[in-house]
């Protein structure tokens, strides 16, 4: 029987070493698109879970024993899904029923549980990092929780936190946090302790790289094959060392700080090794370095090997089939990998640690299943009976969808309120917000972004584009949402509540009508959109990512045709990220605009609550606009003729993406990250700071591993008769089985491990590791800088001082400004409180590429704090 696993040997080549960077932040390293410098080291073996003193100790306990009673079979069983539409989820492992454990239901996603009825489509990751606000961070994830809980499922696949978002155009930005690693990491943490303290195993994701859509999968992929059929392998992202740690990695170090589960492998290569079978990243970065002791699962069919990628550390395989192969009973795992372990191509130690985990995980996050608590849904079909399994329709016709509610009061207040405190405004002119029922009798509301898309809203995947926007679309989003409120349905009943005259066009190409209604207008409301989501869906010719950052629907032009008619415009934009506003931002009668991200089904109740004042706005940009498009970071769209295409520009801005380009370069954007407007003004004063803990330049040493557990069942692996399949048991069509053929040749050559394996473990963590997110030291409470703020307006209002940090001048590290401290605090008019930030040994720390390890420099930092990056109301200095 021709295996999977012979093939492996032709991927061994791509395994890979990082090379050597400088420490110049602008220097342009100008590789060679054809023959890449960029390479990621092997390294092996994978870190057993469970060594950390404290750490999971419990759960390990009892995952060890179960994982000690159980065959091959059944630890096989739970690293693989079952094939894509054979459970209720969108992923399902198989089970292991002597030990009371059913399928594990893993389910999208990072904005609500995708594919069920009845679901909350809560605002995006982007919204909600736009809120600067930890406790509604918190309270979000606590509330998706509730849901996913209601609704049965193990896993919640989300948070997002890749892609970090340095580029402006990429489609998935809308589902992570915003563009900075400070803010991503801090929302991830809050969002993961929601969804676990509800008994949902959270999952991380997209570890690593992930910065566009187009190229992450191979042209085998059906996804558009015709695009581009020579893409032979997906994008490798290349990243050098320093910007891996201080950035991309930099949130899923909180994440597993936090206590995360799960971690979610990405499509993408990085240094050009996939990253489901990239050694270097899984067990040295994430499982050696920042000790992460759950388990890591493949993208959908992001694995891209058999053997190669069990050594390399990934422990479950999703939904379990081959990229491009789904509902064809093949895998690189099931069987497969029952095999690869009996003929010892895959160390026995390696599959207990993958089932320890997983069963860890479950325990350590309190998301063990129990049969009370298994999916009430099918993610397939919205019928009330259909077959068991969907794809075999011989198998039995059940009830697979029971209609259940997971919504309640607490979790649509909280959708609500992230909306409305993630809204930013952007320019408010001669105080045209809140509007005023006594100066505006007649309104207007325009812009195909204002109402219903004529398709409705159960569009695949929210594929809707043609109305107002509640999400990207792809598996982010929610799918079939219970309800989803317009711009036009609540401007409107505000307008009919204080008896205004109010009309709506929709039209926006031909622009006769609405030029002559908005010229007798006393305002104009214009809500324009511009959308992304994921590659596997082009939609008006994008490929998930954006072609540009140009308004959809001929908004621009819409813009200005009202404008120019209506001395009191106020344009509300909707979109995944970055718009260009260049045509409009300046021009006189354009007298407020506000931005909004993805709000999820409270769209129009939260934007029409900001415009008339119900709710005042607290929002904060969580990226950069420029005034030049060439100031944002490109989407590569250069396949080389080796159809092996790679992304650069990552490895060319280093640790400048975002705002700190823009500070580094002294360029000034339209609108800068952290920049919102408030009805109120604020004093901002008295900045103090005081040492909590001594800080050495080095990280202490950690502490020692716990011994390595063995199981003592090698004897196992001369039983092979007893994972041949059961002669009793039917056969699910195209489903996947842990099983043996009877036939089966267990070996059908020598397996040829990368340069360097090896399966003896290290008996003492490296420095910067030994903890959960990396050496405890780095978690430890370096320094605390206060400020007084005052609220010098006339409501009570919600402010946000935002502390950013300025390293030494004369370090030998050229280290750009960064974020460090964000609080949201209530005031009253007049009131004044001291609000204080916690400085981490880690958030003064840079990553030393020759030491391998985290540094703190001597010499005279500055906090700055203000309420923008770039604009600074007071600092102090401290020295080390």
């Amino acid at each position: 029987m021709l295996l999977i696993l012979e093939l492996l040997v032709l991927i061994i080549g791509l395994g890979v070493a990082l090379p050597v960077q400088t420490h110049n932040l602008t220097d342009n390293q100008g590789f060679d698109e054809e023959s890449s410098q960029w390479i990621s080291p092997h390294y092996y073996p994978t870190p057993q879970g469970g060594r950390l003193q404290g750490v999971w100790q419990d759960a390990y306990t009892k995952a060890k024993a179960l994982v000690s009673q159980m065959t091959i079979v059944e630890k096989v069983n739970l690293t693989t899904g079952t094939g894509w539409q054979l459970g209720p989820c969108v992923g399902n492992t198989g089970s292991v029923p002597r030990f009371g454990i059913p399928n594990l239901c893993l389910q999208d996603g990072p904005l609500g549980v995708r594919l069920t009825d009845f679901s909350t489509g809560y605002p995006s990751g982007m919204a909600t990092g736009a809120t600067f606000n930890k406790d509604l961070f918190l309270q979000r994830g606590q509330a998706l929780g509730h849901e996913f809980n209601s609704k049965g499922v193990h896993i919640a696949l989300g948070p997002a936190v890749g892609p970090l978002g340095v580029k402006a155009r990429g489609g998935r930005n809308f589902e992570a946090f915003g563009s900075d690693p400070y803010l991503q990491g801090i929302a991830a943490a809050a969002t993961i302790k929601g969804l676990q303290e509800n008994n949902v195993m959270a999952c991380v994701k997209h570890f690593i790289g992930n910065e566009q859509d187009i190229y992450r999968q191979p042209s085998n992929s059906k996804v558009d094959p015709e695009y581009d059929p020579a893409t032979k392998e997906s994008i490798s992202a290349n990243i050098p060392d320093r910007a891996m740690h201080e950035l991309y990695l930099w949130p899923f170090a909180d994440s597993i700080r936090a206590g995360v589960g799960s971690v979610m492998c990405s499509y993408n290569r990085v240094n050009n090794t996939y990253s489901c079978e990239n050694s270097y990243m899984i067990n040295h970065l994430l499982k050696e370095e920042l000790g992460f002791q759950g388990f890591v699962v493949s993208d959908w069919a992001a694995q891209m090997s058999g053997a190669y990628s069990a050594i390399s550390g990934l422990d479950m395989s999703m939904p379990g089939e081959l990229l491009g192969g789904w509902n064809t009973g093949k895998s690189y795992w099931g069987q497969n990998l029952t095999k690869a372990v009996y003929n010892e191509t895959v160390p026995i130690e390696r599959l207990d640690d993958m089932a320890t985990r997983i069963l860890a995980a479950l325990y350590a996050t309190n998301s063990f299943p129990t049969k009370d608590r298994l999916p009430n849904f099918s993610s397939f079909t919205t019928k009330e009976y259909g077959n068991e399994f969907f794809v075999d329709k011989t198998s039995p016709v059940v009830k697979v969808n029971h209609f259940v509610d997971p919504s309640n009061d607490f979790t649509e207040d909280t959708a609500l309120k992230v909306a409305e405190e993630s809204i930013v405004l952007l320019k408010n002119e001669k105080n045209t917000l809140p509007i005023s029922p006594n100066k505006v009798r007649k309104l207007l509301l325009s812009g195909i972004a204002a109402g219903p898309d004529p398709k409705g809203y159960e569009c695949s995947d929210q594929s809707c584009v043609d109305g107002a926007l509640f999400e990207g679309w792809g598996s982010g989003s929610v799918g079939y949402p219970k309800y989803q409120v317009t711009p036009f349905e609540e401007i409107s009943a505000n307008a009919r509540k204080n008896k205004m005259q109010f009309d709506y066009i929709r039209e926006s190409f031909d622009l006769t009508q609405v030029s002559t209604v908005a010229s007798d207008a006393h305002m104009s409301i214009v809500v324009v959109s511009a959308v992304s989501g994921e590659g596997y869906l082009i939609i008006d010719g994008n490929r998930g990512d954006k072609n540009n950052v140009t308004l959809w629907h001929n908004s621009d032009n819409l813009i200005k045709a009202v404008a120019e008619n209506c001395a009191n415009t106020v344009v509300v934009i909707t979109s995944t990220g970055q718009v260009d506003v260049e045509s409009f931002a300046d021009h006189p009668n354009v007298t407020a605009i506000v931005w909004a991200g993805p709000l999820g089904d409270r769209s129009g109740t939260a934007i029409a609550n900001i415009l008339f004042g119900n709710a005042n706005p607290s929002g904060h940009l969580p990226f950069t606009v420029a005034k030049s498009n060439d100031d944002y970071i490109p989407i590569v769209t250069y396949n080389p003729p080796n159809g092996e295409p790679e992304d650069n520009t990552l490895a060319e801005h280093d640790l400048l993406v975002d705002y700190r380009y823009f500070e580094e370069k002294n360029i000034e954007p339209r609108y800068a990250f952290g920049y919102g407007l408030s009805y109120n003004e604020y004093k901002v004063s008295n900045a103090k700071v005081s040492a909590a803990k001594k800080v050495d330049e080095e990280l202490p040493q950690p502490k020692l591993y716990l011994a390595e557990y063995s199981y003592n069942k090698t004897e196992e692996i001369n039983n092979p008769e007893d994972a041949f399949f059961p002669s009793n048991a039917r056969r699910i069509q195209e489903f996947l089985y842990p099983y043996l053929d009877s036939n089966v040749t267990l070996k059908d050559g020598n397996y040829e491990y990368p340069d360097g394996y090896s399966t003896e473990q290290r008996t003492t963590p490296i420095q910067p590791g030994g903890g959960l997110g990396g050496n405890d030291a780095l978690w430890e409470v370096a320094y605390k800088v206060e400020v007084d703020v005052q609220n010098l307006g006339n409501s009570t209002d919600k402010f946000v001082p935002q502390l950013y940090l300025k390293h030494p001048e004369d370090g030998k590290f050229e280290t750009p400004v960064q974020l460090r401290g964000f609080e949201k605090v209530e005031l009253s008019p007049g009131e004044k409180k001291t609000v204080e930030f916690e400085l981490l040994r880690r958030d003064l720390s840079v990553w030393d590429t020759t030491r391998q390890s985290w540094i703190v420099e001597s010499g005279t930092y500055e906090a700055l704090i203000g309420v923008a990056v770039n604009d600074i109301k007071t600092s102090v200095l401290f020295t080390i």
